[in-house]
């Protein structure tokens, strides 16, 4: 038996978990401190993509723990929760890779018109439609800092991070942990306007 199985067989039976940002607390919790593993997985992974897309990061690695949250919090069985979270990691760079290549091909095509097709704009303006209906519904504090936490890039997004949490008197963890929480409200907010069962 792996030492993460003997891990995992030894925690202490727990309620189901509200959220996936809970459901991997608690399995990191089962391994250890839950804050200091989540900080040492994100900072992994932080490293991971530097040494790839060192511009996009610290999102990337975000993506990546939203996804290993929604993995876990529907019942996915992971023997080894760093194991797994690289798996995804690789498959988040094959995809943000595919990404650039498709964008950098279409904008060196002399036909490329920026904005897209009538359609894809049309598709996006509803579900901007539904975010903005949800962000006023979170309120006028929720909807301040899910803003500023995502909206800035590069440089400016960690001096802005660190003004959030200064402000409110709270450890980047903890802002991380918020701004996560509110992003999960808001995705299925979105979703039930939506009426989509999945959005990319």
């Amino acid at each position: 038996m792996s030492e993460s199985t003997r891990a995992t067989a030894s925690a202490p039976a727990s309620e189901p978990a509200a959220t996936p940002f809970d459901a991997l607390l608690q399995r990191l919790q089962s391994e250890g401190a839950e804050g200091l593993a989540y900080e040492t997985l994100r900072r992994r992974l932080i490293q991971f993509y530097r040494l790839h897309l060192p511009a996009e990061a610290d999102d990337l690695a975000d993506v990546v723990l939203d996804r290993l949250a929604r993995k876990l919090h529907q019942g996915t069985d992971v023997t080894s929760v760093p194991l797994y979270a690289l798996g995804i990691a690789r498959m988040v760079l094959h995809e943000a890779r595919a990404r650039g290549a498709r964008r950098f091909a279409a904008e060196a095509d002399p036909t490329f018109v920026p904005g897209g097709d009538e359609h894809d704009t049309a598709a996006t303006e509803t579900v901007l439609a539904a975010l903005s209906q949800c962000l006023d519904a979170a309120g006028s504090a929720a909807r301040t800092l899910i803003l500023a936490y995502y909206g800035a890039d590069g440089a400016e997004r960690i001096a802005v991070r660190q003004r959030l949490a200064a402000e409110r008197r709270i450890s980047l963890n903890a802002l991380r942990n918020r701004a996560l929480r509110l992003r999960e409200m808001l995705e299925d907010c979105v979703r039930m306007h939506l009426g989509d069962s999945e959005i990319s």
